[in-house]
């Protein structure tokens, strides 16, 4: 029997303190997003072509050696990389392993930021404020026929929701879509690493949840239907899992 493939998401939430639990109640797993990320892999038929792992370093719980992985997600956060808890340096300890094996990595958000300082880049607080909302992205002429954009219209939207930027590519780097205040949007770091600014694993349900009490903010968000599927096209594009084998 061939071993399936193991694909970890790494979760980066938050520390303590840093938001309410209360407010992902009506979630599926409270504020436990490697369960979000499981149904989202479930939703896209993947669970059935790899071995999903979910770890929260920023709940104590110990990252996986890189030696016994195939594949990583990094996924968002609602603290800043700039706030260097010791969670967030044992993650950046772990990338630095994991950059070695030269296996691929898909960054999402704040995992998107902390791969690029972990690579060399720079990341900013934003000075116009926080981005928040579902924005179309300018796809660069690398990006036009990249893997991760297979099956996209050219004025595809993706939810956002941050208020820092990587502001300096890291050396290498290729920019794959920009938008306004946020022009390193998705990155083709070289290697098997991608990062997105943007939330593909998202739906409007979970920014429902965050911006319940902002009605302002809640209104700039909508329905985006099929997004994920680039979690697919990262996984089929490096290999990971058979292309073909899973239908998006």
């Amino acid at each position: 029997m061939t071993q399936r493939p193991r694909l970890l998401f790494i979760s980066l939430l938050g520390g303590e303190g840093t938001y309410d639990p209360k407010k992902f109640r009506r979630l599926p797993g409270g504020d436990d997003d490697t369960v979000w990320m499981r149904m989202t892999l479930d939703h896209l038929g993947v669970t059935d072509h790899v071995d999903y792992i979910g770890a929260r370093p920023h709940r104590g719980e110990a990252l996986p050696a890189p030696e016994g992985i195939d594949a990583v997600i990094l996924g968002g956060s609602i603290d800043s990389v700039h706030d260097n808890h010791p969670w967030q340096t044992e993650v950046r300890d772990f990338l630095a392993r994991w950059r070695a094996t030269r296996r691929p990595l898909f960054g999402i958000c704040g995992g998107h930021q902390m791969a690029s300082v972990a690579e060399g880049g720079v990341v900013d607080t934003m000075q116009t404020g926080k981005i928040a909302g579902s924005y179309t992205v300018e796809r660069t002429p690398e990006g036009e026929g990249h893997f991760l954009f297979d099956g996209f219209p050219p004025d595809q939207a993706f939810h956002f929701s941050h208020y820092d930027r990587v502001a300096e590519l890291p050396p290498g780097a290729v920019v794959l879509a920009q938008r306004e205040h946020t022009p390193h949007a998705a990155l083709d770091h070289g290697g098997n690493w991608f990062t997105v600014q943007f939330h593909p694993e998202a739906t409007a349900d979970l920014f429902a949840t965050v911006y319940g009490d902002q009605p302002e903010v809640l209104a700039r968000y909508r329905l985006l239907p099929g997004t994920e599927r680039m979690l697919l096209n990262f996984l089929t594009g490096t290999g990971v899992v058979k292309a073909g084998v899973v239908k998006p």
